[in-house]
């Protein structure tokens, strides 16, 4: 079954810091981060984990 997510900022900031964010991937099978989600995380400092995931991903400009 393939599962779609809308996930917010908290859930992404405390498993990027605990650096278990590749469970959100292995749980479902789309995730979809809001562009305020987005926004959010991206005021953090660069070295930010969730930050740096959604650099990763191409969701944020480095």
């Amino acid at each position: 079954m393939n599962r779609r997510w809308v996930v917010n900022a908290s859930p992404l900031i405390v498993l990027a810091k605990i650096s278990q964010i590749h469970l959100l991937s292995e749980l479902c099978g789309d995730i979809i981060v809001p562009n305020g989600v987005v926004a959010e995380i991206n005021i953090a400092p660069d070295d930010n984990p969730a930050k740096l995931w959604m650099v990763a991903l191409r969701l944020v400009d480095e």
